[in-house]
């Protein structure tokens, strides 16, 4: 009998054994829905064990299963609602804001993006003779450039957060046929968001169009007025929003730069430039739809040690126009004004504004202060029906012809000019055989966009000049610049 005892407990210690060992391999009969077959005889406490460790894998494997499937949905493709795209703690994420790390607490998040501006610039001259426009331009001493392809911005991004207070940004820039340079590098701490400090490299608060991110522009270049307001500087800022952002606020204090120039980050004086900007949408809040996102600006700013001399381009064709004579300096005191305005309601987006730099010139004892304005009003219509807006369209339908849909498409079209102080050549700070007194131009253009990420350019613009050509005693215009300019985008 104890022989029979023993064999009857080393058999039931087997069992126990095959039982958990394959309990994880059961096919999918055996679910939580329907119980596994019983055992014969009555179930002695070992096999009641064997059964609640076989539910408890099967619960694990369950889990472990819904886990992977929303792994899988958080790492959603580009072209999929941004709704999907949340970024989920502790791990990767892919979506319109790029690729991104996060920390399981969520204190730590570091995000992978870029920008590729691929440009076809294609000048046509002055009417059919391209060979009397050639001929004008090199006698002012300013030889056109070239029809080319080129990279216009190649950069990549690198952006974060830590501790949830603390953003940064790093964008350097590898395009333009010039030499690698930083952009963009700076700490941000937030707070609150009604005030938050800026510290490092930034765009100053100056310039509506000049303070919209690139990839978002209407048009391939940037108009006129550009040429009067800085495109980066290095200093600190504070800003912050109320009520919901329909009233945010811009103040910077900078080394200070030369109007429309990106010079070195170092400051070669003491003095330095205080900019003010506040933007505000006073309807955003209200129910009136039609005038929600109707915005306001104004902008200033004041530099009693900025030394650094400006050279104007034109926009699309980015060919230099204006420039002073040699000797020509600046006695440091400097300003700027810039009232601003857009509107969207649907698919119409409105935007203009104004830009006036005043500076003090000096040619040997002679000083006077000048005064060069610049201006541009621009309108877009969505024809594919989406929403305009200052930061882009988002197309309802991405680009897939196999599902016959074709992406969002945008026409456009603005007006600008800049007027250099006429006492700039009077007084002999600038040739107007040489540089252009005014520049005037118009831009048409059609925006492709065939999803969120990939945009195509077309534009055709227009300027004509006062002065800025002539031999001799001869003051003549410089011939008309005509330019067509495209651009295959892609940013995430």
């Amino acid at each position: 009998m104890k022989k029979i005892r023993r064999w009857k407990s080393w058999a039931a210690i087997v069992y126990g054994f095959v039982a958990v060992t394959l309990g994880g391999f059961r096919s999918k009969a055996w679910s939580e829905d329907v119980a596994p077959p019983a055992a014969t005889g009555t179930p002695n406490a070992l096999e009641q064990k064997v059964n609640q460790l076989d539910q408890q894998v099967q619960s694990l494997q369950q889990q472990l299963q819904t886990t992977q499937q929303q792994h899988a949905t958080r790492l959603t493709s580009p072209g999929q609602p941004t709704a999907q795209q949340n970024e989920p703690a502790g791990e990767a994420t892919a979506g319109r804001s790029g690729f991104a790390l996060q920390s399981d607490d969520g204190n730590f998040l570091l995000r992978f993006q870029g920008l590729i501006q691929i440009d076809g610039r294609f000048y046509t001259g002055s009417g059919d003779n391209t060979q009397n426009y050639t001929s004008a331009v090199n006698n002012a001493g300013q030889g056109p450039a070239a029809s080319t392809f080129l990279p216009r911005r190649v950069r990549p991004i690198l952006a974060g957060t830590i501790y949830h207070d603390f953003d940064f940004f790093f964008q350097p820039d590898f395009g333009n046929n010039a030499a690698p340079a930083i952009y963009d590098a700076y700490l941000d701490v937030k707070p609150s968001t009604a005030g938050n400090l800026r510290v490092g490299k930034f765009k100053e608060p100056l310039g509506l169009e000049r303070l919209q991110t690139d990839s978002y522009l209407t048009f391939a270049e940037r108009s006129l007025t550009a040429d009067l307001v800085p495109q980066r500087d290095t200093g600190l800022e504070l800003y912050g929003g109320f009520w919901n952002s329909a009233l945010t606020y811009q103040a910077a204090l900078t080394n200070g730069t030369a109007d429309g120039a990106f010079t070195p980050d170092s400051d070669p004086n003491n003095g330095k430039v205080g900019t003010f900007r506040v933007f505000a949408q006073p309807f955003k809040n209200s129910g009136a739809d039609p005038l929600k996102k109707l915005g306001l600006g104004l902008a200033g700013g004041y530099s009693g040690d900025g030394t650094s001399l400006p050279t104007y381009k034109t926009a699309a064709g980015q060919e230099q126009f204006f420039t002073y004579n040699s000797g020509v300096s600046y006695n440091g005191q400097q300003s700027h004004w810039n009232p601003e305005l857009n509107y969207y309601w649907g698919p119409l987006g409105i935007y203009g504004e104004y830009v006036q730099s005043n500076q003090v010139a000096v040619l040997g004892k002679f000083s006077t202060r000048l005064s060069n304005d610049a201006w541009q009003g621009a309108v877009s219509w969505v024809l594919t029906g989406e929403d305009a807006s200052y930061t882009g369209v988002n197309p309802k339908k991405n680009f897939d012809p196999q599902a016959g849909t074709w992406g969002a498409w945008e026409l456009a079209a603005r007006v600008h000019q800049i007027q250099i102080d006429p006492n700039t050549f009077a007084s002999g700070f600038a040739n107007e055989q040489v540089s252009a007194e005014r520049a005037t131009a118009y831009t048409t253009g059609l925006n492709w966009y065939l999803n969120k990420f990939v945009k195509f350019v077309v534009d055709y613009e227009q300027t004509w000049f006062d002065g800025g050509a002539g031999t001799g005693k001869t003051i003549s215009n410089r011939p008309i610049e005509r330019v067509i300019d495209t651009r295959w985008q892609i940013a995430f």
